[in-house]
């Protein structure tokens, strides 16, 4: 069985997103809602800052928010 390593915590109003690390495997994002049950993508991902990127989606989108993907097309 391997180890996970946590090495992110983030807190939203009322969520938690953790993202964990296991070698060879890659890294990936756990969130915690305000019911206090424990969701997972069930994806890998290959850096933190993609795992990261996918909680802060899927608690964005489950707050009823659009998320804010910063402007890169050059468009407002």
């Amino acid at each position: 069985m391997a180890i996970s390593k946590l090495t992110h915590v983030l807190t939203f109003p009322g969520w938690i997103a953790a993202i964990t690390y296991e070698a060879g495997q890659g890294y990936r994002c756990w969130v915690v809602n305000p019911d206090f049950v424990v969701l997972n993508d069930g994806e890998r991902y290959r850096t933190s800052g993609e795992a990261i990127q996918a909680g802060r989606i899927f608690i964005h989108y489950s707050m009823g928010a659009e998320p804010d993907r910063g402007n890169r097309g050059g468009m407002p």
